[in-house]
């Protein structure tokens, strides 16, 4: 199905809501030059940009004939005749906020279908007929956004814009896809209307969380798995080995920065080297354990080989490991630096 065998009452309505969604446009941006302070060109200019701006932006990348906001003479009179409106009436308060609100919604989902449309009467591929649709629906106000001196709204941590435009315009396709276009364009808007009013009652709202990285929680997560699986199939001798080249690579980061107040962390690991080198000292024979008894008596959470005395849990559920001791002192300057000086001190003192 094409354009033309759409019902002529819905083009009809599309047509009325169309024009009178320019005029309502006009009149927002133009209550937002009112509340920017701005004279009677700033009123017009920003009017321009947010009724018009969307559909300036889809028909110059469609490059398809003359821009429609320049063709159709009544669109420029009626955004400059809503500028004007608002630069006579003071809009404000309450009532004409939720009214804002509520027509930008219907006028943005009406928006959305419409430059789907015109994308798909020119043959555009589906995803270029999607990001016709949003430009339609949103370009007017990001940049009204931009002008202003702002970042557009529908980059922020504010009610979702976009997502309901996509889901009209992917409404559209679908309903064109089965021969039912007539269908799509009036639920399309509806489902559009829809989840923007459902965001803004329910105060739902896309995550905008820089730290929120699932993938590097995930890689985290595995690492910290595989480090302890490691630790625990871990031969003794590779382990004594390992601990000996980090004393190594502390002792080249000597004589740096002062000592931190707080060096609980470096007191734990100092204490968990010492009773390292005890059960090196005590171990008899060389080489892997292939048979794994080794570990028998090996607690890989207190880095302990309990051989000889009665097994005992951690002191908390929380103990850290060596390993997490070491990078949390690996990555403070400062603790490396005291981590240093315990172990000259430490391989300095007499043995008895």
């Amino acid at each position: 199905m094409n354009v033309q065998d759409v019902d002529p009452l819905i083009q009809t309505l599309y047509r009325v809501f169309d024009v009178a969604g320019v005029f309502i446009m006009g009149i927002i941006g133009g209550t937002i030059a009112r509340q920017r302070g701005f004279d009677i060109v700033g009123f017009l200019f920003i009017a321009l940009f947010s009724a018009l701006g969307g559909g300036m932006i889809r028909d110059v990348l469609i490059n398809r004939g003359t821009v429609a906001a320049m063709a159709t003479p009544e669109y420029l009179i009626l955004a400059f005749a809503g500028a004007l409106v608002a630069r006579l009436v003071y809009f404000k308060g309450t009532t004409w906020e939720r009214f804002q609100f509520h027509g930008d919604a219907i006028i943005s989902s009406l928006w959305a279908a419409t430059g789907c449309i015109k994308a798909v009467s020119y043959g555009l591929p589906v995803l270029a007929c999607i990001m016709m649709g949003v430009f339609t629906a949103v370009g007017g106000g990001m940049i009204r956004d931009v002008v202003t001196g702002g970042i557009p709204s529908v980059f922020g941590s504010n009610q979702p814009t976009v997502i309901p435009a996509v889901a009209c315009t992917t409404t559209v396709l679908i309903a064109n896809h089965f021969d039912v276009l007539a269908i799509g364009v009036i639920v399309g808007p509806l489902l559009s209307f829809g989840l923007t009013v459902y965001g803004y009652w329910t105060g739902w709202r896309l995550n905008a969380d820089s730290e929120w990285a699932p993938v590097n929680r995930a890689v985290s997560k595995m690492e910290r798995e595989s480090r302890k699986i490691a630790r625990e199939v871990e031969p003794r001798r590779l382990r004594a080995w390992r601990h000996q080249m980090m004393e190594r690579a502390l002792e080249r980061r000597r004589d740096r920065g002062q000592v931190p107040v707080d060096t609980s962390a470096v007191d734990e690991v100092v204490e968990a080297i010492e009773r390292e080198e005890l059960a090196r000292e005590q171990s008899s024979g060389v080489g892997f354990d292939f048979g794994g008894d080794s570990y028998d008596n090996y607690d890989a959470d207190t880095q302990r080989d309990h051989a000889g005395e009665e097994f005992q849990e951690p002191s908390t559920p929380s103990s850290r490991t060596l390993e997490d001791l070491i990078d949390l002192v690996l990555t403070d300057e400062l603790l490396t630096d005291e981590l240093l000086d315990r172990l000259a001190n430490k391989n300095n003192k007499p043995k008895d």
